[in-house]
């Protein structure tokens, strides 16, 4: 141990006995100073050494053989700050190279610590021109602003598309603005008419008045993927978004539109009812254009068809007399229907079951005029129904008892001479 100047200058300024007495204590303080710093380097010592004892726990408690040396991640240095390491670890992946490392574990890495630390690292301005041969969306931008770039690097997890215009479609298909569009080195117009810059779909032009209104393929999409039906083909959107067009702005738009006079004899190859006039002069059509959308009425093969199945209990007889060959107010065959009705136009005491033509628009109909009158009149006190449908000898409330006997009823009424 060495004697500082300072301590020998203190002593010889001291008597002989003071100074043996500061000289023990310096001794003592200086002895304590040099026991501190030994500890201090055995402990960072025995510390290194139980690192290295937890990285390589995981194979020695296996008993497999010890793993060799490569390049692992440093992830307790944080992701910004992460970089690579030679060592043995068991416990995060290794690689073959320290480049290869950086891409495997800090492919995303925006501070590029990690190929900084190389010993040759790449510059920051990568040396092929235009940047990445793939493009992605730039998410850091608002939706309106939104726009498809190439620079690198490539944030991970982005998707990738090989052009621009791709990447304008598949990213930004319905944006308003037209921002990823513009952005293009030839970007279209307002009204592109270079089909590179068209979807292959058509849909209905919701921006304009119905009667002038049309399908279009342009973009931008003036919609958000799935606000609006899209079609095949023009022509299929236009019967589909505005067949009760009357103005036919949709079909003269076509590029060899239909004449607005059909050729094909009679219009339609269906008929519709003509709600557009009184039911009781109401008839079926099959003119062009329709005036209701598509299953906006029924149709039906045939005018006939039509006139039963929507004026069926038209009294007026308007939709058949329309026929082109009618048939005649008396029908032929015998007996009416083949089913009866209840007649609501007569009173519920006095009701019964009628089978004459026309069959009332959603009358209820039965096989037998007494399971109509079973039916519909079940519970009427005076039996007219079933007097009529099975006659006089139903009861003693049908006929007189005259009658009656005329008809060999045995049923006994007694004496009531007017039924009871």
């Amino acid at each position: 141990m060495k004697t500082s100047p300072t301590i020998i200058l203190v002593a010889s300024l001291l008597g002989s006995a003071s100074a043996n007495k500061f000289s023990d204590a310096v001794k003592r303080i200086t002895h304590r100073e040099e026991r501190a710093a030994t500890d201090a380097d055995a402990a960072e010592v025995v510390e290194g050494a139980d690192e290295d004892h937890r990285q390589l726990s995981c194979w020695r408690a296996s008993g497999s053989s010890a793993p060799e040396a490569q390049w692992h991640p440093v992830y307790s240095a944080g992701w910004s700050a992460g970089f690579c390491r030679f060592t043995v670890d068991c416990n995060s992946p290794g690689y073959s190279s320290h480049l290869a490392c950086c891409k495997g574990a800090y492919m995303g890495q925006t501070s590029g610590h990690c190929l900084a630390t190389l010993p040759s690292p790449p510059t920051m301005a990568p040396t092929e021109s235009g940047g990445l041969d793939v493009y992605y969306p730039d998410y850091g931008r608002t939706w309106a602003e939104g726009m498809c770039i190439n620079t690198r690097p490539l944030p991970s997890g982005r998707p990738t598309y090989s052009t621009m215009l791709s990447c304008c479609k598949g990213a930004y298909g319905g944006q308003m603005s037209g921002k990823c569009i513009s952005q293009l080195p030839s970007p279209p117009t307002s009204s592109p008419t270079n089909s590179d810059y068209e979807v292959d779909f058509w849909y209905p032009q919701y921006e304009q008045s119905w009667s002038d209104a049309t399908c279009s393929n342009k973009l931008p999409l003036p919609f958000n993927p799935g606000d609006r039906p899209t079609y095949s083909t023009m022509l299929s959107c236009c019967k589909g978004a505005y067949g009760g067009q009357m103005s036919g702005a949709c079909l003269a738009a076509l590029p060899s539109p239909p004449t607005m006079a059909p050729t094909d004899t009679g219009g339609y190859d269906f008929w519709y009812p003509d709600y557009g006039t009184p039911w009781s002069s109401a008839t079926c059509k099959n003119e062009r254009p329709l005036p209701f959308l598509p299953g906006g009425r029924p149709t039906y093969s045939t005018m006939i068809a039509c006139c039963k199945g929507a004026y069926g209990g038209q009294t007026s007889g308007a939709c058949l007399g329309s026929l082109p060959n009618p048939p005649t107010m008396t029908p032929t065959e015998s007996g009416g229907l083949d089913v009866f009705y209840p007649d609501y136009d007569r009173n519920y005491g006095v009701g019964k079951c009628i089978n004459d033509r026309p069959l009332p628009s959603g009358r209820p109909s039965y096989s037998t005029k007494q399971t109509c009158c079973t039916q519909a009149y079940g519970s009427q006190s005076s039996h007219f129904c079933m007097c009529d449908a099975v006659g006089v000898c139903y009861s003693c409330k049908c006929g007189t008892p005259a009658d009656r006997a005329t008809a060999g009823c045995t049923i006994d009424c007694g004496d009531d001479e007017e039924g009871s």
